[in-house]
């Protein structure tokens, strides 16, 4: 259980099932929802995702904002308390239009925002060895020039702030229309099209988008290679496939 007594009044109501690395709770207080967690991040990781949550809600995306603690801290021992969005995840290709264009949005106004602590462009991973979850070199040899020699061929590609993980569970359509992104927990500075490669529509052209695959197969093999080893190893036979495209 999360303890949440920095926050008087807040009720835990049941456990988020979407999300297999960190601890999410419904919670209550005062009469209205929130979402509980428990950051995996570093304090200066964390102070990053949330700050950035708090500029984004200023230039009018709908984010989860952070409820203080009582004596208005953002955080409690890495436990965050954040405003519930009520919506639903997108279904239509009206829906995923609209997810595109905000995620667009976003990397138009962020490509001079400072890197989250921690983190770096998958261009540079071949130096810096490690960013959000990836640890290249706990990978194996193979495996590690693999996704090596992927990502060291996008340096043509614009950087700015990325979600880091647009799938349909982390977006919610609200009642005005309007297009909810939740979890920023992977969010960063890298490559824009690691946030337009797997929507519910086409956004890049079909050359672009092909190697927008190639780059998201790379990626998330290296990301969950020790959180997630099924799941990466299934996203690293994905790309062996493309290896001629």
């Amino acid at each position: 259980m999360l303890p949440v007594d920095a926050w008087s009044g807040l009720a835990l109501v049941e456990p988020v099932v979407e999300g297999n690395r960190n601890e999410v709770w419904r919670a209550t207080r005062h009469g209205e929802s929130c979402a509980v967690r428990r950051s995996r991040r570093s304090e200066s990781s964390l102070r990053w995702e949330l700050g950035l949550i708090e500029f984004l809600s200023r230039k009018g995306f709908v984010v989860p904002t952070v409820v203080s603690t009582d004596d208005n801290q953002l955080h409690h021992e890495g436990v965050v308390v954040q405003r519930w969005i009520e919506g639903r995840p997108p279904i239509s290709e009206t829906d995923w239009i609209a997810v595109a264009a905000e995620l667009q949005r976003l990397h138009e106004l962020t490509r001079v925002h400072r890197q989250r602590p921690g983190c770096c462009v998958v261009t540079d991973l071949h130096t810096r060895r490690v960013s959000v979850d990836a640890d290249l070199d706990a990978m194996p040899l193979d495996a590690r020039a693999f996704v090596e020699s992927v990502f060291v061929k996008f340096s043509d590609v614009p950087t700015a702030v990325v979600h880091g993980d647009p799938s349909a569970s982390n977006i919610r359509m609200t009642a005005t229309g309007q297009v909810g992104l939740l979890d920023w927990d992977e969010s960063r500075v890298d490559l824009a099209w690691h946030d337009l490669s797997n929507l519910g529509v086409p956004v890049l052209a079909h050359v672009e988008h092909q190697r927008a695959l190639a780059l998201s197969h790379a990626w998330e093999a290296a990301n969950a290679w020790t959180a997630e080893p099924g799941y990466a190893s299934t996203r690293l036979a994905q790309l062996e496939q493309r290896r001629n495209i």
